[in-house]
């Protein structure tokens, strides 16, 4: 049977899909790793992490499913996150994770350097701590010789080179760094003449849907698979998960996994973006993303569940349950507005719409009868209200959507795709196929190999809608007058965090 493998590589562990010709999932295997945030605002991540879980679920899957012919590999890759190699493509230190926030005097010199709307209208980016140009001028200044790197690479473009020996990077990870121009598609080597790069460091540029290269002997005698596999680029998460689902303008993809991206498909950039919302290439060649994302929202949700589940998680492992399924039935007991409490979802700093990176979690409103389901709730209400939020901005920007695409890890319970249904007034439509990132990689694949010619098409017919949640009017009055709260609080808080990251 002919199979095709999907690496997502994701900020909290690495999903590996085994697909068959017709996009049915043969098998799905993840792996989480660590992200080390050792410091204040620092978070980083080992490469060979990466690397380790693509081996250890490529042969899981293979070891369950037997006789398989494995005739092509794809990718999708979390974004923004930057590793330094040497000439033997080994990682000179931890890579700077995407949610790392140490660079915000470095994208304020940058902004001050360029100009806020010149960077803006010419990458589609805000200058934030998010973006790799500023990592890369904050190693800079703190000691790193730039030019003793031989590459700097994304995460999927480390796992290519693994895979392949080739250093690649499709140009929806480029438009991610802050130093490509979107509309040109071109290194801006102003940009990179500032920073101190030459553009040799960097990889070369290919579409989403091009082959990137071919297994190594050495890479398929590790992983179980046949050289010469041909491995083809894919797309940044975010792309892929917009291919999976087949959005259209009027129809927004909302992904809450480890982080929360609300995005729209655009056929062109807008000659002055807002300076809100940052503007993507697509995995489709001839598309755009207009993008919000917050930082953190499914990592606050991790996050609970290790410090204040560890007995329900003894139980789920005791009797094979989700834990997340135990945490959702008690969040369900508890009532709209989490009896009182507004919970600020800025645990790493706070991206669209607000571009804060001084910006920290917030609880207002706990008493001696607040229990711990009570900040449950509050968290998912918290990252429901800034998606609201972000609704707020495209709809400023002439973009009225009809529904939103949940998708990510946080769609699968019911229980806060129905908080975001209730907030926003929007409903949402889950698709067939919930991990669109590994979906949208697999039709990347399928149009780099020649297999099929129209990925959006294909995406329709295979990830049709499979439910509808529909927002309850009562509960959506209620949250309209939590969520006038919720922009009181930042509006009020907003100040003390400057305060507070100085101290």
């Amino acid at each position: 049977m002919n199979a095709l493998i999907t690496y997502d590589i994701g900020t909290s562990s690495l999903k590996t899909v085994f697909f068959d010709m017709k996009g049915t999932i043969l098998h799905t295997s993840s792996k989480e790793y660590p992200i080390y945030s050792e410091r204040p605002g620092f978070a980083e991540q080992d490469p060979d992490d990466w690397w380790r879980a693509v081996i250890d679920t490529t042969r899981e899957g293979l070891a369950a499913l037997g006789n398989v012919d494995v005739i092509g590999i794809g990718l999708s890759s979390q974004r923004e996150t930057v590793a330094a190699v040497d000439d033997a493509g080994r990682p000179m230190m931890r890579a700077i994770s995407w949610m790392d926030r140490r660079s915000k005097d470095e994208a304020n010199i940058l902004s001050e350097r360029f100009g806020f709307d010149y960077l803006h209208n010419r990458t589609g980016l805000i200058p934030d701590t998010t973006f790799t140009a500023t990592k890369l001028l904050w190693l800079k200044n703190n000691g790193f010789d730039l030019y003793s790197a031989f590459k700097f690479l994304q995460p999927k473009d480390y796992v290519i080179y693994k895979l392949t020996g080739e250093y690649v990077e499709d140009y929806s990870l480029a438009c991610r760094t802050m130093y490509l121009d979107i509309k040109e598609r071109e290194w801006m080597e102003d940009v990179l003449d500032f920073i101190g790069i030459n553009p040799e460091k960097l990889p070369s540029l290919v579409y989403s849907d091009e082959v990137a290269g071919r297994l190594t002997r050495e890479a398929a005698a590790v992983l179980g698979l046949r050289d010469g596999t041909p491995v083809v680029a894919g797309a940044g998460d975010r792309q892929c998960e917009a291919l999976g689902v087949g959005i259209d303008r009027d129809v927004a993809m909302e992904s809450t996994g480890t982080t929360t991206n609300l995005s729209v498909s655009l056929w062109n950039v807008p000659e002055n973006i807002d300076s809100r919302v940052t503007v993507s290439i697509h995995s489709l060649r001839d598309r755009y993303l207009m993008e919000q994302g917050m930082t953190t929202s499914g990592t606050i949700y991790r996050w609970f569940r290790d410090e204040f589940c560890k007995s329900e998680q003894e139980t789920a492992e005791q009797f094979g349950l989700d834990i997340y399924d135990l945490i959702d039935r008690k969040i369900e007991e508890k009532p709209i507005g989490s009896n009182g409490l507004i919970l600020l979802p800025f645990f790493m700093g706070a991206k669209a719409t607000r571009w804060n990176p001084n910006a920290r979690g917030t609880i207002l409103g706990l008493t001696l009868g607040t229990d711990r389901w009570d900040i449950a709730r509050a968290i998912m209400e918290g990252v429901a209200y800034e998606i609201n939020a972000c609704i707020g901005v495209l709809k400023e920007n002439g973009i009225e959507i009809s529904e939103m695409i949940g998708m990510g890890g946080g769609s699968k319970g019911r229980v806060w795709s129905q908080i975001k249904a209730d907030v926003t007034g929007k409903r949402i439509k889950k698709t067939r196929t919930q991990e669109a990132a590994s979906l949208g990689a697999y039709l990347l694949t399928l149009k780099g190999l020649g297999i099929i010619n129209d990925p959006v098409t294909k995406a329709r017919e295979i990830n049709s809608a499979v439910e509808y949640i529909t927002p309850d009017e009562a509960a959506h009055e209620k949250y309209k007058k939590y969520y006038e709260v919720y922009e009181e609080l930042y509006r009020s808080v907003e100040p003390l965090f400057n305060k507070l990251t100085k101290m």
